[in-house]
């Protein structure tokens, strides 16, 4: 073996060896990459999972706001039924008046809101509240109606 055959050997290994490890970089760096873009995509998962999350609470807040209304609205029809039954017989006059408040009050109200609905331009957004207004409105005085005109039970 001579000087020559040592130092190109030498030299040959260290070349091998550089280019190995910056192979080795190179391929660290792409590995980190790919962990990064996985890590990445793990992150948006839990974004849109925890979007998610608060939409859902923001609905089931919705969902028992309109609950405790509506249970609101019921307590109050039942406290106006039991007012209405306690008041008892009168003149006849003022009989007749009281009983014509409800379809009165009613029946001005559709007439307000179906008057409201048709002046309205059919692609106007808030006409379908006013729909909605206008059932609510219906179903209510029905209920009303007809849940104070049951028949009563007679204590015995």
């Amino acid at each position: 073996m001579d000087i020559a055959s040592l130092v190109s050997t030498g030299a040959a290994g260290g070349i091998f060896g550089l280019v190995g490890n910056l192979a080795s970089k190179v391929l660290g760096l792409f590995e980190a990459k790919q962990t990064f873009a996985q890590k990445k995509e793990e992150w948006a998962h839990e974004e849109r999972l925890l979007d998610m999350q608060v939409k859902a609470r923001a609905a089931e807040t919705e969902q028992e706001l309109a609950v405790t209304a509506s249970s609101g609205s019921w307590g109050g029809l039942g406290d106006s039924l039991k007012a209405e039954t306690a008041i008892g017989a009168g003149y006849p006059w003022v009989n007749a008046v009281r009983a014509l408040v409800r379809p009165g009050l009613t029946l001005g109200l559709s007439a307000f809101l179906c008057a409201a609905f048709l002046a309205m331009a059919p692609d106007d957004i808030d006409r379908a509240y006013v729909a909605d207004s206008l059932v609510f409105a219906a179903v209510t005085a029905i209920v009303w109606w007809f849940g104070d005109r049951a028949p009563r039970k007679n204590a015995q």
